[in-house]
């Protein structure tokens, strides 16, 4: 699968330069330095086997296996954990991998990792893992009671960096149908059959424990892997906490929780380290070999025929580039003119990934780089995956990019023909993308990349009526308020029209207000139409809400308990007379919050 004695020469050299906190190695060392003072002489004595075993290790052909204890993830990092597939099933895995465009490489081996059965739906769950250039990827195949097959990956680079001896890669993935339903807010929702989380472990790792809503379960690791498949599971059940155990000692396992309606990220307070501010300024910026017409990367004609008109159109030019091809990404540039023809204005970018595309767009070519030399344009976060990726355009004035982590460690981004990717850890976010000149100077700072989520999201229950409203033309809606999850309140807005209903809309908040005084928004917002209701929340001390029109008119309504909802009157819905402010009064009718709203375009 891999050249072995190259890679691991590789990983013998970035781990003489890794640098970060300690490692899990490290705390067992200083936890043991008492007993290490009474055995000076057979320490000095193993040290010196160990130093002859490095030697041995660069030096002859047995090196592969001895220097497996000197990097804790060695087996992975050579691509040698568990057993080969049967020839049948690696021959299905390169049949469907060659049909695609956004494969694997050709040679991508399959290893058996774990198998899994599950009694009560009959399934029987596979755990495969493979490597692709720098990346290693972990395989869930199902069968029996439920068929599905789904593939994460990581980046090898994050096995180098300090941390516990085990990665979670999948986490919390729901498959089937299962019977246990609960209500949340306006909906009910209905639990998977299964949910499975799975992981690598370092060499010595014996065993993993997970910790979930059903209690602790103690996982035996098998080929440098760990797989537990929650049956039947609760609706909200979700993984919580995970060990490894390491002798006696149980180290805990830093890892990002599922993303789901019912359990976002809770809100973080790390700070991010690196440069915030330019040491050079540049404007204006440009693709060179994309203006030359340069024949890199592949031709368009790869795109699938069902996406290519979209990509193709009003093109004069363009390229498919693969930035790493050991990722199922492709990108599309293509340099553009206006709808009537004419000179190239525009520079697209179209990104192709394992869910499909194109998602992307168009942009003026001049104005592209017009803030700064780099252009985050794609990024996508699965909700049992433990990385988000990243990725966008450079300039040609940028010469490398580095991602700053909220550890306090750094990621080299990997960028080529001025496109760039790279798979962010969750659990280290928020993260900073900095780009530099070839002299080294900071030339460009990206907005802080934060995992999703706002910390509240709806509690278990069902929501309850608070209010309702009808508009003139007979639309209706209803605010419905019920629990969060971190002590405050979701309100739910259910709008419909004729007796049906055409939408919900859920915001949720925490024990104490945060922010602005007034939360309201002009429902429907979606113009030229004017707004017909008024819905929101207002925080404590206000106890009035004046409206204001265009045409000058002024009402006053009082909220109820801190919500708001109110029907637009008729003649506020006509030309010129709509709601374009609102203002926050206290008991003495002091303002102390205000609002405006985009008048209509008629």
């Amino acid at each position: 699968m891999i050249d072995v004695e190259k890679a691991l020469r590789d990983e013998l050299d970035a781990l003489a330069s890794a640098t970060g906190s300690p490692d899990w190695d490290e705390v067992l060392v200083l936890a043991g330095r008492a007993r290490v003072r009474a055995r000076r002489r057979r320490a000095a004595l193993a040290a010196l086997i160990a130093a002859t075993a490095l030697v041995v290790a660069v030096a002859t052909p047995l090196g592969s296996t001895i220097a497996r204890g000197l990097n804790d993830f060695s087996t992975w990092l050579t691509g040698q954990p568990g057993s080969p597939v049967t020839e049948s099933e690696q021959r299905a895995f390169d049949e469907t991998n060659a049909r695609s465009w956004l494969g694997f490489p050709a040679g991508t081996k399959l290893r058996r990792l774990i198998r899994v059965i599950d009694p009560e739906s009959g399934t029987t769950i596979d755990l495969l893992g493979f490597r692709s250039g720098g990346t290693l990827c972990l395989r869930l195949e199902l069968s029996g009671g439920i068929r599905s097959t789904t593939t994460s990956c990581a980046p090898l680079a994050e096995l180098r960096r300090a941390g516990a001896p085990a990665r979670v890669i999948i986490i919390d993935r729901g498959f089937g149908k299962g019977t246990k339903r609960a209500w949340y807010g306006l909906e009910q929702f209905r639990a998977p059959a299964i949910k499975v989380t799975a992981g690598i472990v370092a060499d010595g790792v014996r065993s993993v424990i997970v910790n979930d809503r059903s209690g602790k379960h103690t996982l035996r690791a098998v080929s440098d892997a760990f797989l537990y498949v929650a049956s039947n599971p609760d609706v909200d059940q979700r993984v919580r906490r995970v060990w490894v155990r390491i002798g006696k000692r149980l180290l805990p396992v830093k890892f990002a929780p599922a993303l789901t309606f019912l359990s976002m990220t809770p809100p973080t307070q790390l700070s991010v380290p690196g440069p915030a501010r330019v040491e050079r300024y540049v404007r204006g910026g440009k693709i060179g070999w994309l203006e030359r017409y340069e024949p890199r990367g592949r031709s368009l004609d790869i795109v699938p025929a069902g996406m290519r008109g979209r990509v193709k159109r009003h093109a004069i030019f363009g390229r498919v580039v693969v930035p790493d091809p050991s990722r199922r990404v492709r990108v599309a540039l293509t340099l553009s003119t206006s709808r009537n023809g004419g000179k190239v204005t525009g520079l697209c970018s179209w990104w192709f990934d394992r869910r499909g595309g194109p998602s992307g767009g168009c942009a003026i070519r001049s104005k592209l780089f017009y803030e700064g030399p780099i252009t985050s344009s794609f990024g996508m976060i699965s909700g049992s995956d433990q990385f988000a990726t990243v990725a966008g355009l450079a300039s040609d004035d940028v010469t490398r990019i580095v991602a700053f982590l909220a550890n306090g460690q750094r990621a080299a981004v990997p960028l080529a023909d001025n496109v760039f990717l790279i798979d962010l850890p969750r659990a280290q976010l928020p993260a900073r993308l900095v780009a530099y000149d070839t002299a080294g100077r900071v030339i460009g700072v990206e907005p802080v990349i934060r995992d999703l989520g706002g910390g509240a999201s709806p509690a278990r229950g069902r929501a309850r009526l608070f209010s309702k409203a009808v508009s003139p033309a007979g639309s209706r809606v209803e605010l419905y308020v019920g629990k969060s999850t971190t002590g405050g309140l979701c309100m739910y807005v259910r709008e419909s029209r004729g007796g049906r209903p055409s939408g919900n809309m859920v915001s949720c908040s925490g024990a104490t207000w945060e922010g602005p005084s007034l939360t309201l928004s002009a429902y429907p917002s979606m113009y030229p139409d004017p707004p017909v209701f008024l819905v929101g929340r207002v925080r404590a001390d206000v106890v009035k809400v004046e409206l204001r029109f265009a045409d000058g008119a002024r009402t006053t309504i009082r909220p109820k308990s801190g919500f708001v909802l109110c029907a637009i009157a008729k003649t506020h819905l006509e030309e010129g007379s709509e709601l374009v402010a609102v203002v926050g009064r206290d008991e003495q009718g002091k303002p102390i919050g205000s609002q405006r709203f985009k008048p209509p375009n008629r």
